[in-house]
């Protein structure tokens, strides 16, 4: 009965392990990561919107769930899971980015930003947030999505969001100005 119990606990830490990574995502990297995000994202988001991404992509990692299964698509019946956790690798980029994105000017944020891209051999934007880089990953979550699509055509789109048949037949509205 014991040796079971003990089997149980070993077979659970490396899941308890990731969970705690990822629970307190950004952790004490949460101004590394709205200094990312205001070096990478649209300044006509504003600071409030560029905290709003911030935030939410946080949350976006601290709820991803490694294993999960993956849309699979028509006609393809082989089911994928998701792989690990990004956080640990998050993490490290963020604090590798630190002194960069805390200290230099927008000029040297960019930089360093292009350079840890390089290093990590990001050729293009990822269609999802994988892990391959954080600063590739932020922006494959904020310009993969709706939000971004809204503001590039300056019009209430809501690409990816549920809507009726009522009033499709009108165009979008214009994006509300910000005061």
């Amino acid at each position: 009965m014991h040796r079971r119990n003990l089997l149980r606990w070993i077979a659970v830490l490396p899941g308890l392990r990731t969970w705690a990574q990822t629970a307190g995502f950004p952790g004490d990297q949460a101004d590394v990561l709205r200094a990312l995000a205001a070096t990478v994202l649209p300044s006509e988001l504003g600071s409030e919107g560029i905290d709003r991404v911030a935030t939410d992509f946080g949350r976006w990692v601290r709820e991803y769930r490694a294993g999960a299964e993956l849309d699979h698509g028509y006609g393809f019946t082989r089911i994928r899971r998701k792989g690990p956790s990004p956080a640990p690798s998050y993490l490290q980029h963020l604090a590798e980015l630190r002194p960069a994105l805390l200290t230099a000017d927008s000029a040297g944020r960019r930089a360093a930003v292009l350079s840890a891209l390089e290093q990590a051999k990001v050729a293009e934007l990822p269609r999802t947030p994988g892990s391959q880089h954080v600063a590739a990953d932020l922006m494959a979550f904020y310009f993969r999505g709706s939000d971004a699509n809204d503001l590039c055509y300056r019009a209430a789109i809501g690409r990816d969001r549920c809507r009726g048949l009522q009033g499709s037949d009108n165009p979008p509205p214009p994006l509300k100005e910000k005061a």
